[in-house]
């Protein structure tokens, strides 16, 4: 088979999209040395920079970069030269290719709280995603809640949906080195004991109700700890800001930014906790790579959260104040309780396996291109 995948998100701080790319094209070129794959990017030295490319992968640089050309003319156009079996993208397929689609979609929260996105988002999103995954010949769901989704709201039928769950990769563990974590926490302005949170600055991620029962939990326990919000800022994040201010709180809410992938072990072990209250989630890779570092999760019910945290997570209802404080207090406050949820978070986090997800990935390729040349077999 010839596979080619978009991957031109890898470099461009798309956070959860980009991890699962970036880590299920690793994962299938050290499992899957039958095939050839080509890696379709406008930007071939960011995926160089972060990935051994093997004798049976090569870069497919597209031109132009600009997605509203891409997609629809500039990708099918290269796998038709390319000679590609299939095709696999991330939520949007050019509506007209030479070979099949396999397509991802990680979350339909679009269509759910579409305040939360900015209207050109809204609109690109709700109008070419389920266009792309009717077309596809298969799409992947990140979690069997988006499936349900899928098969709900835009009536795709269940066979033609597989489920493949994400993974903490490899790297996050729990770093030991006291040095290496202080010098972590400096660099993005960090101080200890603080509570960490990760994600774009987007009210789906409900931070701003995070910030309210961390200044509700802070005056009920007396506690010193700062709260550190990691993320890139994206969609009327200057509310989040201004309830900072309210809340009188700027000396001790930190908003350090985008955290490359590298740092996150170190920020994620120097932790007391590790809070996710978001309002929906299609997956929620977070709370797993937090819980694989060793650190107790608290984390909202919403979407596919219960799915992903288990019994592992301290469990919220995110739009309540006073259950996300009354979460922080016990986990900051009670050591047994904290080490209990390190306990089952490090063993829960080992049960997922981004190199399953691979295996599983590889299983649609091979039925996809099957199906495709009438039911022949698709190993080669």
């Amino acid at each position: 088979m010839r596979i080619a995948i978009d991957v031109h998100m890898v470099g461009e701080r798309e956070t959860g999209n980009e991890t699962y790319t970036l880590n299920l094209v690793r994962h299938l070129l050290a499992l899957d040395q039958e095939n050839t794959y080509g890696l379709i990017t406008p930007h071939p030295e960011h995926l160089r920079a972060r990935v051994d490319l093997p004798p049976h992968a090569e870069i497919l640089r597209v031109r132009p970069g600009n997605a509203f050309l891409r997609v629809p003319l500039a990708m099918p156009l290269l796998a038709d030269r390319w000679r590609a079996d299939l095709l696999h993208v991330n939520y949007v397929a050019p509506p007209l290719c030479p070979c099949p689609t396999v397509v991802t979609v990680h979350d339909i929260s679009y269509e759910f709280f579409p305040d939360f996105l900015s209207p050109r988002d809204r609109w690109m999103l709700s109008t070419l995603v389920p266009l792309s995954a009717r077309r596809a010949a298969r799409v992947i769901a990140v979690s069997e809640q988006t499936r349900q989704d899928l098969m709900r709201v835009y009536g795709i039928p269940g066979e033609r949906i597989a489920v493949t769950h994400e993974a903490a990769a490899p790297g996050f563990a729990p770093v030991e080195d006291p040095a290496l974590i202080e010098a972590t926490c400096a660099r993005y302005g960090i101080r200890r004991p603080y509570v960490l949170a990760l994600g774009n600055l987007q009210p789906r991620k409900n931070i701003g109700r995070l910030v309210e029962a961390f200044a509700l939990a802070r005056r009920e326990g007396n506690l010193p700890h700062q709260l550190a919000v990691a993320g890139k800022a994206q969609w009327r994040e200057s509310e989040l800001y201004a309830t900072v201010e309210r809340l009188g709180l700027r000396d001790v809410v930190r908003f350090p930014g985008y955290v490359a992938d590298e740092d996150l072990p170190a920020l994620y072990s120097g932790a007391a906790c590790f809070a996710y209250p978001s309002l929906y989630e299609g997956f929620g890779l977070p709370p797993l790579e937090a819980m694989a570092c060793g650190t107790p999760v608290l984390a909202s019910h919403a979407g596919a959260l219960r799915e992903v945290v288990g019994d592992a997570a301290w469990v919220v209802d995110p739009t309540d104040v006073q259950d996300i404080a009354r979460g922080l207090l016990a986990l900051l406050t009670d050591p047994q309780t904290a080490e209990a949820y390190r306990r089952r978070g490090l063993a829960h986090a080992a049960a997922f396996s981004w190199r399953r997800l691979a295996e599983e990935t590889l299983e649609v390729y091979r039925q996809v291109v099957a199906e495709a040349r009438g039911g022949t077999d698709a190993r080669r």
